[in-house]
């Protein structure tokens, strides 16, 4: 897919080497603590906007035995993470989702395969205009991953394009 004025996609790595993303602008990395239930976690996220949508990768560290103990498990986790996506577009909070495969590469970027992840759509009335969420959920290397495009006017070819270019990176 070529670049035009509002989509300069670039390929850009996770610090700790768990995937690579194409993302449609130069990558902005921050790392800040969030609630998911009632635990706080820290959540780092990459990405970029590209016209009024954004495009992010956020992952959020497994939780230690305490935290499973007490009921935040790795699929609530997931859970938790979806939900506040869909409340945040103020979509329905069971929206469907479908199973997603994303690609498992080596470090020297071949193929080794496929991960099963959770992906949904979705639409919803925002804080100030309708709002598309397109995005995927699932687990890798200790840490509880998403991957989503959102916005109001959400081009579907750029979103699909964004969310098939995520690699899950072995060591």
């Amino acid at each position: 897919m070529g670049c035009t004025p509002d989509f300069d996609w670039r390929d850009t790595r996770a610090a700790g080497g768990e995937y690579w993303v194409q993302l449609p602008a130069k990558p902005a990395v921050m790392t800040r603590r969030i609630h998911l239930e009632r635990f706080e976690v820290d959540m780092t996220m990459q990405g970029a906007r590209a016209k009024e949508n954004a495009f992010t990768v956020a992952m959020v560290p497994l939780p230690a035995q305490p935290a499973q103990a007490a009921g935040l498990t790795q699929e609530r986790i997931l859970a938790a993470m979806r939900e506040q996506m869909l409340r945040n577009i103020g979509a329905p909070p069971d929206t469907p989702s479908q199973p997603a495969a994303v690609a498992v590469v080596g470090a020297d970027g071949r193929k080794n395969g496929t991960a099963q992840w959770e992906a949904i759509a979705a639409r919803g009335t925002g804080r100030h205009a309708a709002m598309e969420l397109r995005g995927r959920f699932g687990l890798w290397r200790g840490n509880a991953l998403q991957i989503v495009a959102v916005g109001p006017d959400l081009d579907p070819e750029q979103a699909s394009y964004f969310l098939d270019s995520l690699r899950l990176i072995e060591r």
